[in-house]
C-alpha cells in the first residue's frame, strides 16, 4: 500500500539519495516489491552481458573476414585481367567505330543526321 509521501518507484528511485530510498523501501511494500523485481531484472541482464559481448566480439570478426575476402578476391580478379589483357579491353573500348558498324557520318567522325 502506498503511503502519502510516496509518488512511486521510479520518481522516488530517481530523485531520492540511496539512503533515504532504502528507508522508504522498509515503510512502503508496493515499492519494495517493485524494487525486487529491478534486482531481478538487473541479475538478467549480468547474466546475460558475456553471452552479448561474445556475439559482438563474433560479428566484428566476420565483418573482417568479409572485407579480406573483398579485397583479396578484387586484388585477384585485376591480376587475371592484367595478365590475360582484358583490362586493355576494356580500359581502352576497343569496340567497333559508328563508321566501321556502316553507319553515316560526318568529316569528325560523329554520327550524320539529316
Amino acid at each position: 500500500m502506498k503511503t502519502k509521501k510516496c509518488n512511486g518507484y521510479e520518481s522516488m528511485f530517481t530523485f531520492l539519495s540511496e539512503e533515504a530510498f532504502n528507508e522508504h523501501l522498509k515503510e512502503c511494500e508496493e515499492c519494495r516489491l517493485e524494487h525486487e523485481k529491478m534486482q531481478r531484472v538487473s541479475e538478467l541482464i549480468q547474466e546475460a552481458k558475456p553471452y552479448i559481448q561474445k556475439t559482438k566480439k563474433r560479428k566484428t570478426a566476420l565483418k573482417a573476414a568479409c572485407a579480406a575476402f573483398a579485397v583479396i578476391s578484387m586484388s585477384a580478379c585485376f591480376q587475371f585481367f592484367a595478365v590475360t589483357g582484358l583490362y586493355d579491353e576494356i580500359a581502352y573500348a576497343n569496340s567497333p567505330t559508328i563508321e566501321e558498324m556502316g553507319l553515316p557520318v560526318d568529316e569528325y567522325g560523329f554520327l550524320l543526321v539529316d
